[in-house]
């Protein structure tokens, strides 16, 4: 194995490290390299003679026997026993590891096994690991994830929870019963699957279930929500989702389950209540932040309180962006009617009229509409402002999937039978929860927590015949981060 880097104006330089023949040895080079690439090489303070009449020069180094990125793994540590998943999980030191590995540097199992090796820690064997997944696609495995997560959030009565879902897909042309082709947000082909994910108020994840990849998006809620709520005990829920998630069946479904519901809504005309305000207050601009309310009271009982209420609200800016955009259609769409620009797509070109023209008439009504948000909810009794900013915390789930897909890698790419991927999630969700104990405790995003920490290491050294044990010297800000994740 060899090192290839930069020195001077570009040119390249080499370094051997040696051959392997065997995937310890290949392991352990591997190691070497990566400390070469990351930097990792400090200067050890030993505290011994290491002249040439002691032991250590140039050419005959002092040997490192071991050596363990101690500072980083005594974080993930401590966030994964705080968060109870090591009782959880029954103390599996395998699926502890694995989860290291994915927040590390994620990849396949063998990957895992290198990742390790690199950190100072020694991995079950491919085999071992393999015989061990099955356990973690149980649903009794998956439910005490969940149970330590939401014990963790303070899950209780009234509790909101946000669901999103998304697809991964695999790069193949066969699927099978698990893995289908369906409706793909990223236009791929491929089979693939869908994920549902649940998490509290904060993003903090508490369940993740895997679906066929043809399986309707809004097929998936209720589902994901009765396992939450027989795995942790809890009734009184409110789930938060996109318009999307709820079709017409989904949200009676809901009710019909008691649970409450907050949801995004889609309008193509001027709701009711706007165009009442509009009707008095002619010529009169919209204020930001203003709020209009629909309380729908049909089949409400005896005492008039309604089973459910829609709230409209205003935002200048999501106004400024939607306008932008409107007027930059117009000006397409009047260019079109001249005959200056090919007629594509643009929803105010009137193709019906005798002679092709703009449609003044949507214009007009696309501009009242703009900035203007629906939230429809059952929780009647929460204010409008509650309601909204609720809804908003969507934004904290998708902050969570893009840490699945970005930093975690969530992708079962190495994995084809619906038994070692749904382990793989379950691996998954566990580093998720771990990741965000870690950004929030430390202010810095995964991936840049661990290219910090990684590079403080300990050491055991043989040096004239004896084990001298070192570290790489820890900078203040550094002790005082990893004192803060740590909560001392």
């Amino acid at each position: 194995m060899q090192v290839v880097y930069s020195e001077k104006r570009g040119s390249k330089s080499m370094k051997h490290l040696g051959s392997a023949h065997t995937d310890e040895d290949l392991a352990l080079l591997k190691t070497q390299a990566r400390r070469l690439v990351d930097g990792d090489q400090m200067s050890l303070a030993l505290g011994v003679d290491t002249t040439p009449s002691g032991s250590g020069s140039v050419d005959a180094p002092v040997p490192i026997t071991s050596e363990r990125a101690g500072h980083l793994l005594d974080v993930i540590h401590h966030a994964y026993t705080e968060l109870g998943l090591d009782t959880a999980t029954g103390g599996d030191q395998v699926f502890r590891d694995l989860l290291i590995a994915r927040i590390v540097q994620p990849g396949s199992v063998f990957d895992s096994i290198e990742t390790l090796a690199a950190l100072g820690v020694a991995s079950a064997s491919y085999p071992t690991i393999n015989r061990r997944l099955p356990a973690y696609a149980t649903g009794g495995f998956r439910d005490a994830l969940t149970r330590a997560c939401a014990t963790h959030a303070g899950i209780g009565p009234g509790v909101l929870v946000l669901f999103d879902v998304t697809t991964l897909y695999f790069e193949t042309d066969e699927g099978d019963d698990f893995r289908k082709p369906g409706f793909s947000k990223e236009r791929r082909l491929e089979p693939q699957i869908t994920v549902g994910l649940l998490s509290d108020a904060h993003g903090f994840p508490l369940a993740v279930g895997a679906f066929e990849g043809n399986m309707a998006e809004t097929r998936t809620m209720l589902p994901m929500i009765r396992n939450f709520q027989d795995a942790y005990g809890v009734e009184d829920v409110t789930v938060v989702a996109d318009a999307g998630m709820f079709s017409a069946g989904n949200k009676a479904a809901i009710i019909e389950a008691g649970l409450h519901y907050i949801l995004g809504v889609k309008f193509k005309d001027i709701p009711y209540p706007v165009a009442q305000w509009r009707k008095h207050h002619p010529g009169q601009d919209y204020e930001d932040k203003q709020i209009w309310t629909y309380a729908d009271r049909t089949g409400r009982g005896p005492d008039g309180v309604p089973h459910s209420v829609t709230y409209y609200q205003y935002s200048w800016d999501r106004a400024r962006r939607t306008l932008k955009g409107i007027d930059e259609q117009v000006a397409k769409a009047e260019k079109a009617v001249a005959g200056k620009l090919p007629v594509k797509r643009n929803r105010f070109v009137d193709l019906k009229a005798p002679n092709k023209q703009v449609n003044w008439t949507l214009v007009d009504k696309n501009k009242a509409l703009a900035g203007i948000k629906g939230y429809e909810t059952s929780r009647v009794d929460l204010p409008a402002e509650q309601v909204i900013h609720a809804y908003r915390q969507l934004l904290k789930i998708e902050k969570a999937f893009r840490m699945s897909k970005s930093d975690l890698k969530a992708r079962p790419i190495y994995h084809h039978k619906r038994e070692s991927i749904e382990a793989h999630l379950s691996v998954v969700m566990a580093a998720m929860a771990v990741g965000h104990l870690l950004e929030e405790r430390s202010g810095l995003s995964l991936k840049r927590l661990v290219r910090t920490l990684r590079k403080y290491r300990t050491f055991q050294v043989q040096v004239a015949g004896q084990t001298i044990h070192a570290a790489s010297p820890v900078p203040t800000d550094i002790a005082e981060l990893i004192a803060g994740i740590q909560g001392d």
